[in-house]
């Protein structure tokens, strides 16, 4: 079965541009150019607090005082030791957050993890971890909800400070979205989720004392991706250090450069006849409309130290103990940690309950995906 066609973008453009009105499923419409810097600094909580989840409007560090987040008591700038300089690690991260493009009629944008909290509710799968769907219930596989639409003016991004040892160091940036809108085929929609993690790296050599040099940035697209050379020139840069990338429309795929982007080939054939239900070509599609400047607003975490930097705390999803209840209602999604970040799956075609999965390769409604903890980027090679 020849399911997996992947293509790799290449050169990309730059602009900064505005969001337009909603459109149709067919993620099709045209780009604008007005300037638009995104981020409000925020932790991306949508309140007007600091993200730590007590209610004050503190430092974050869940102490009660208005410091700077790192819980030593002074007011200097979170990197504990009181002498008012920057956290590198934080610096760095800065330094190498993406400039992400969304074409200019996207609908499903990002969001803080809790601007979509209200409308989950944490339930335990047949495997006894602990995952998150959506309150409301889909009538169909293609049904979407209001929340999808994401929050882009608050949405942060979760970025990770990840010491890999042997002077490499991984800056892994996720996005979290409310949605993943699939592919429409034949008048349906196939490849939906709820949830929806996507992530940048940028590999440094270096240490602390000697200083960092990017080697590499790795994309993601679905269920995989591709590593550039930080000099060859294939993925654009910023201000000389941030990697520019393309969000595809509705799925969020990554990619080097605008323009269609085959990523799947689904159903079956023989001597270039179908003999399945459905076969095509699942594309994403990529431009140049909307700047998300994500160093603008930024959770900053250290993966090894199982930390928060420059004033965040270390979010209790991020833990693989997904058997593990946590504090409080164990039915409230930031009480403990998360396997799957959306509803099951729902491969019924035509409301006849079957899966077809085998013929054709994507269910219209897949399962939510894992979370940052489960992905493959904490380990030694590059993703």
């Amino acid at each position: 079965m020849n399911r997996y066609l992947i293509l790799v973008g290449s050169l990309a453009v730059s602009g900064c541009v505005d969001p337009v009105d909603l459109v149709s499923d067919d993620g099709q419409g045209t780009d604008t150019t007005q300037t638009d810097e995104r981020g409000d600094g925020d932790s991306g909580d949508g309140d007007s607090g600091d993200g730590d989840g007590d209610g004050d409007s503190g430092d974050g560090d869940g102490d009660g005082d208005t410091g700077d987040g790192d819980g030593d008591g002074d007011t200097g700038d979170g990197d504990g030791d009181g002498d008012g300089d920057p956290d590198p690690r934080q610096v760095e991260l800065e330094t190498y957050a993406p400039r992400v493009w969304f074409p200019a009629n996207e609908i499903y944008w990002p969001s803080s993890v809790e601007f979509a909290f209200p409308e989950l509710e944490r339930f335990i799968d047949g495997e006894g971890k602990h995952s998150v769907r959506s309150i409301a219930s889909l009538d169909s596989p293609s049904d979407t909800l209001p929340f999808f639409a994401g929050e882009l003016d608050t949405a942060p991004v979760y970025a990770f400070w990840a010491d890999k040892g042997g002077d490499v160091v991984d800056l892994v940036y996720f996005f979290y979205y409310p949605y993943n809108r699939g592919k429409s085929v034949a008048d349906t929609i196939w490849g939906n989720h709820v949830g929806d993690w996507e992530h940048i790296t940028v590999r440094l050599l270096g240490n602390a004392d000697e200083g960092y040099t990017p080697s590499q940035v790795y994309l993601s697209a679905h269920s995989f991706g591709g590593a550039y050379d930080w000099d060859s020139g294939e993925v654009e840069l910023f201000e000389g250090t941030h990697p520019v990338v393309y969000s595809a429309w509705g799925s969020h795929g990554l990619w080097a450069g605008p323009g269609d982007h085959v990523y799947q080939s689904i159903g079956e054939t023989f001597f270039d006849v179908c003999v399945t239900l459905i076969c095509a070509d699942l594309t994403d599609q990529t431009s140049a409309g909307v700047a998300w400047d994500t160093w603008t607003n930024m959770v900053a975490l250290d993966y090894g130290g199982q930390a928060g930097i420059g004033g965040a705390q270390w979010p209790v999803w991020m833990s693989d103990q997904f058997t593990d209840a946590g504090a409080g209602d164990p039915a409230v999604p930031g009480m403990g940690p998360i396997y799957r970040w959306g509803n099951e799956e729902d491969c019924s075609v035509l409301g006849i309950p079957i899966d077809i999965t085998d013929l054709i390769g994507v269910c219209r409604l897949e399962n939510g995906p894992t979370g940052p903890v489960s992905k493959g980027v904490w380990g030694p090679e590059l993703e």
